[in-house]
Parts: C-alpha cells; sequence; structure tokens
C-alpha cells in the first residue's frame, strides 16, 4: 500500500463525517441550534483528530499493517480507546457544554440494564456465527482445530483436556473478560454515547440520533480498517468496503448501547456492552477453516451481522427516555 492511500481515506472521511452532521442537524437560524451544531462538530473534529493522527504515524512506521503483538500498537489501540473521552472532556470545557455525560452508574433500579449487556452481545455473536455458517457451510469447523491446535501447542495438554479448556475460555469472556475491558471500553463509551448521542439527542429524533451517532463510531476506525485491522486485507472492494461493514455494523450495535443509554441513564452499561463485544466477538473464529473475513464469524462481518441489524431495526421504535425507577 502506498503511503499516500491510507492519509489520504483517512482525511476524506474526517473531512466528510463533520459534513454529514452539519447536513443531518436541523437547519435553524437559532443562535442556540448553531451553538449545538458547532459543539457537535468540534467533538468530531477533536475525537477523530487524536486517535487518527496517532494511527496514521504509526501505521507510517509500520507499512501500513497492524500487529497487535507488537508492543507500540497494542498499546497505542488501547489508549486511542480514550480518545473520544479526552475529546468530551476538551469541549465541555471549552463550549461549557451541559450534557448530560451519564457517568452515575444508576445500578439501583437498573440492574437489568446491566444484565442485558452481559447477555446481548455472546448471544449476537452466536447467532451471527450462524448465520455465516449457514451461508459458507464449507468454512465450518465442527472440530474446532484452530483452537484445539492451539491449545495444545500453548499449554502442552492432551486432546483430551481441550473440552474443559475451551469452556473455561467461552465462561471467562462471557463472564468475566467484559468487566476487565468495561475499563478501556468506557474510553469510547464516554465519548459517543457519554456525548455525542445526547448532544445529538438534543436537537434529533432519538433514532436519528443513534444512526448518526454509530454513523461518526464507524467512520471513526476508517484508518485501521485501511490497514487491514478487523477484516483483513484480502477481500474485494479493500479497504472501503471494510469501513462499510463496519459503518454498518456499528449503527446497529450502536442502536443497542444508545438504548441502554436512554434506559438506564447511564453510560456504564454502554461500557459493559461494548466490553462484553470485545470479549465474545472471536469466538466463532475457532469453528472457521479460514479465520474468517469481511463476511463473518465476527458480529462485524457483513453476514454475521444481519442479527444485529434486525436487532436494530426493531429497537429504533424503543429509544426513548429512561426507566421511571432510574430516572428518579
Amino acid at each position: 500500500m502506498s503511503s499516500i492511500g491510507p492519509a489520504a481515506l483517512a482525511w476524506w472521511y474526517y473531512a466528510s463525517v463533520a459534513g454529514f452532521v452539519r447536513e443531518m442537524m436541523p437547519v435553524d437560524s437559532d443562535e442556540p441550534v448553531q451553538s449545538a451544531r458547532r459543539t457537535v462538530v468540534l467533538f468530531l473534529v477533536v475525537a477523530f483528530a487524536l486517535d487518527w493522527v496517532s494511527w496514521l504515524l504509526a501505521g507510517a512506521q509500520s507499512g501500513w499493517t497492524i500487529d497487535e503483538s507488537n508492543g507500540m500498537w497494542g498499546t497505542l489501540l488501547a489508549v486511542s480507546m480514550f480518545g473520544p473521552l479526552v475529546a468530551a472532556v476538551i469541549v465541555r470545557v471549552t463550549r461549557k457544554s451541559t450534557v448530560d455525560a451519564g457517568w452515575r452508574p444508576h445500578i439501583k433500579g437498573g440492574v437489568r440494564w446491566y444484565l442485558l449487556a452481559l447477555a446481548i452481545p455472546p448471544a449476537l455473536t452466536l447467532a451471527g456465527s450462524v448465520v455465516y455458517f449457514l451461508f459458507l457451510s464449507g468454512d465450518f469447523d465442527p472440530e474446532a482445530s484452530r483452537f484445539s491446535a492451539a491449545a495444545i501447542a500453548q499449554l502442552g495438554v492432551g486432546a483430551d483436556q481441550v473440552p474443559a479448556i475451551f469452556a473455561v475460555q467461552v465462561a471467562n469472556a462471557v463472564i468475566i473478560a467484559p468487566f476487565v475491558n468495561m475499563l478501556l471500553a468506557i474510553g469510547e463509551e464516554a465519548g459517543w454515547r457519554g456525548f455525542l448521542y445526547p448532544a445529538l439527542r438534543e436537537q434529533n429524533p432519538h433514532p436519528r440520533a443513534a444512526i448518526l451517532t454509530g454513523v461518526a463510531w464507524g467512520l471513526w476506525h476508517a484508518p485501521l480498517i485501511a490497514m487491514g485491522y478487523n477484516y483483513g486485507t484480502d477481500y474485494l472492494g479493500f479497504p472501503v468496503l471494510g469501513i462499510v461493514a463496519m459503518t454498518i455494523f456499528c449503527m446497529a450495535f450502536g442502536t443497542f448501547l444508545c438504548l441502554l443509554r436512554d434506559r438506564s441513564g447511564s453510560v456504564w452499561p454502554c461500557a459493559l456492552a461494548h466490553g462484553s463485544l470485545n470479549a465474545v466477538a472471536g469466538l466463532g473464529m475457532w469453528f472457521s477453516r479460514s479465520a474468517g473475513g469481511i463476511l463473518g464469524p465476527m458480529p462485524l462481518g457483513l453476514l454475521a451481522c444481519i442479527p444485529v441489524v434486525l436487532l436494530a431495526v426493531w429497537l429504533l421504535g424503543h429509544l426513548g427516555a429512561p426507566s421511571a425507577d432510574v430516572a428518579r
């Protein structure tokens, strides 16, 4: 990949997302409305700039590829999750924004939203994997050979112990890892669902605000996708199709996160669901002979995200005010 490719692509998306939000925000000559629009655009400019610049600089040093085993990329990907949080803080201070950040956890009366945050991502991952393997049955490996080989090689166990190890790994991904991942995911969620979504819903219907937030969240990943993150590089339409797939997924899964934000009144269930997704998204890959790609079996794939999209379509009619028991 030439050095100009990722930079040009990143700049194009950087310019387009701010323009997209400006077009979608209501046209109004009232100063409060214009001020709200400027606040949203400023947040996007800062959030994108903070992370895109660091990603592009790192990409230039690594040959426009991402190697998570590399200490530089591993650290950068974790730290950059806090870019949206930093952007939200900067905009709150400079623009004196009063948008509710949702930092209060609202656990009392809101436990069910935390339970949903834990349950829905594994369910969507499983459903997405089923859809993917129904379409591409030849890629299904019922023996989970890749996982078995890795477990035997890395842990030195016998083949008869692999099922137990598999069960432990799944339990960890579903029950424990989401809470660990939440501590990183809050960096993103404090920006997307803690600032951008409530800022947009002040001037837009909730469904439109959720969709716009998802578009911004998806496009924020563009430089990473252009360097092969999540989908690799060996697919038709690289990298544009990958960016489109990521944006579709972020719009769909983001709708669920916005529902959690609305109903719980807190950003923490969103962070827990985001952490859960990061923990379980790769489970279906263990059963893939090809290690997956743009179509799945990760829920980010074009086929595997079908259940996520269907859920989002249904949820768009249920976005709204927080539940009475957590609003008090």
